[in-house]
């Protein structure tokens, strides 16, 4: 992650000042200081710094990905075949990505970094234009693509919201520098300090014999390795958006609060799961899901969403894992459990519960596989 290279962070804190600075003026003194031209150039510029190949990669991926969205927009008679194909065509960097995990080894021409998040990006644009009808802003859409601050790793932005900020940025004063600079200082401190520290405690913790309670300790670290590594990040992403006049949403709102894994699914890398849900899942339904279809709805979520983390058995497990709890919630109206309706004990223990349950999940991130499965024996290790 960028984040983490000094040389990055100061390019990236510079471009974002740069980008705010230039927005403010615009603003307060009446300039027409062209932004959208000249933060492609920027974007592009950093980019290319980084590396040739990825630049060259992302010029050819935004030409190919807009012309698509051309004839998608004016084409009436094959709307509904071109749609689908288009989306699977922009997802093909994905799938070279993922091919070394299936054993095939290819001399990729390109370096593809956070094509992951830049396809998400692509696939909304083909959905507002497939269901609105209305033309693409290139350059807006080259700046959503390359928007430095969510690049490689998110929070997912939708055209809407970008296009938004765009022409309704947040304009910069000391109050939003203030408050940027703190959640960097917070971002940075959750990655670099409190992670690293429980990681030293997760390592540790290996090394001791699986009594239950090391299990269980093991698990709560795991879970909190994964939060404070991946919310840190979302922190900086979010106040870098911020000092560029773009607003980056939340990715993560108090998951542990969460007394359903439904519920926790809400505010847990909300991003990522809301675009799934809403982009594929629901659209396939097209009406008031019942019970048992917003639970297959949920299932598939999971299982696509493990998918996308990589091509490994472990991962489509944990899918299926996660996915059979939504399934069951929804089936049986366990969806939501109101904190002001619920006695308070009940409500913690469901909480508790839940979280467990999401803690299991992250040991396919944390540890080998055949570690797991040591760890998960190790809670009934008495």
């Amino acid at each position: 992650m960028w984040f983490l290279e000094i040389d990055k962070l100061l390019i990236i804190t510079v471009v974002t000042l740069f980008t705010g600075f230039l927005r403010l003026c615009n603003a307060k003194l009446g300039t027409k200081i062209p932004i959208n031209y000249i933060l492609p150039i920027i974007e592009i510029g950093v980019i290319f710094y980084i590396s040739k190949r990825l630049a060259v990669f992302y010029l050819i991926y935004i030409i190919i990905t807009y012309f698509l969205s051309t004839i998608l927009l004016k084409s009436q008679r094959y709307k509904k075949l071109l749609f689908p194909i288009f989306c699977l065509v922009a997802s093909i960097p994905f799938f070279i990505n993922r091919l070394p995990e299936l054993g095939i080894e290819l001399n990729n021409i390109f370096i593809i970094i956070g094509i992951s998040y830049s396809i998400f990006k692509v696939i909304d644009i083909y959905y507002h234009v497939y269901y609105s009808g209305e033309p693409i802003n290139l350059l807006v859409y080259i700046n959503y693509i390359l928007f430095l601050p969510v690049f490689t790793a998110g929070p997912i932005h939708r055209y809407r919201e970008f296009e938004k900020s765009m022409q309704n940025p947040i304009l910069l004063d000391m109050e939003v520098v203030s408050y940027s600079v703190g959640r960097i200082i917070k971002g940075l401190f959750k990655k670099l300090v409190v992670t690293e520290l429980l990681f030293i405690g997760f390592n540790h913790l290996q090394t001791l014999d699986l009594r239950w309670y090391i299990s269980l300790m093991i698990i709560v670290m795991s879970y909190a390795v994964l939060f404070f590594d991946f919310s840190g990040y979302s922190d900086i992403a979010i106040a870098f958006g911020a000092l560029a006049g773009i607003a980056v949403p939340e990715n993560f709102k108090k998951p542990w609060a969460a007394p359903t894994m439904t519920q926790f699914w809400r505010n847990w890398h909300v991003t990522l799961s809301d675009f799934i849900r809403n982009h594929i899942h629901v659209v396939i339904v097209k009406k008031k899901l019942t019970k048992i279809q917003g639970g297959i709805i949920g299932f598939f979520t999971m299982v696509t969403m493990a998918l996308w983390h990589g091509f490994n058995v472990p991962y489509v497990i944990a899918g299926v894992y996660l996915g059979m709890i939504l399934f069951f919630e929804s089936v049986f109206s366990l969806t939501t459990l109101n904190r002001r309706t619920t006695n308070k004990i009940y409500f913690a223990f469901r909480c508790l519960l839940t979280n467990f349950l999401f803690g299991l999940n992250t040991l396919v991130f944390t540890l080998p596989k055949d570690r797991v499965i040591k760890v998960i024996l190790g809670l009934f290790n008495i």
